[in-house]
């Protein structure tokens, strides 16, 4: 139970420090192969903290029981870069085993009936795509940097795959680094956020990625059927 509390805790402070977070604070992440790789985009009913924090204490300990390690988020406070999705929070998440993720997805209204019915009172937009860890791999995301998230959604499976290698070859040439990089991920029913190409990049400053979006929109887009792109901070 202690453990549980201090999930609870976490997860709290997590949300809550998001709009106080030092511009010095570097978020640091150590991924595990096999573990499953959320991101969450959602925005915040602010007349709903009553049933949030209901959902916090019947949800949550469920999620922490199938493996869930909550992880430092993001605050979006710019208008979108590409795209007409604004979410003012992007969280990660972390599994420590991607089949019991998966399981939860399936199995948690048996321990909470109304864990559906709480989200969508809480969140009046939830996005969400969760992926396998290939391999072992750490980052960081520094916010003293100029940060990215893009998701890519492809029309086309022959045409698209050379636009992305195209699109990481220009990010690379513009001297962006590129932190994560997930493809084919889920989404669970009623979540559907499932682009074909998702990453963050890192940028020394707006101007350095001003210069690469500007060779990004000029690329041909054959292949490509929607776009989202935020500033994370």
């Amino acid at each position: 139970m202690k453990s549980i509390n201090n999930y609870l805790l976490l997860i709290t402070l997590c949300l809550l420090s998001l709009s106080m977070q030092a511009q010095g604070d570097i978020k640091s992440y150590s991924l595990k192969k096999g573990q499953a790789f959320d991101i969450l985009l959602f925005n915040t009913n602010p007349e709903a903290k009553e049933t949030l924090g209901r959902y916090f204490k019947s949800a949550i300990p469920v999620a922490v029981k199938n493996g869930y390690m909550p992880q430092k988020g993001f605050k979006v406070d710019q208008p979108p870069l590409q795209g007409n999705y604004w979410p003012r929070t992007v969280i990660i998440g972390l599994w420590e085993d991607f089949d019991k993720r998966e399981q939860f997805a399936l199995s948690i209204t048996d321990e909470v009936p109304d864990f559906h019915e709480m989200r969508r009172e809480i969140w009046t937009s939830f996005n969400l795509t969760y992926w396998e860890v290939q391999q072992d791999y750490s980052f960081e995301v520094n916010p003293e940097k100029f940060n990215v998230l893009t998701a890519y959604w492809s029309s086309d499976d022959t045409t698209f795959p050379k636009f992305r290698k195209e699109w990481l070859k220009q990010v690379e040439k513009f001297g962006g680094n590129k932190l994560i990089g997930f493809f084919k991920g889920s989404s669970p029913f009623g979540y559907e956020y499932n682009p074909d190409h998702l990453t963050i990049t890192e940028w020394e400053s707006k101007e350095a990625f001003d210069r690469f979006q500007q060779k990004n929109l000029e690329m041909n887009h054959e292949g490509v059927k929607h776009v989202n792109q935020f500033i994370i901070q």
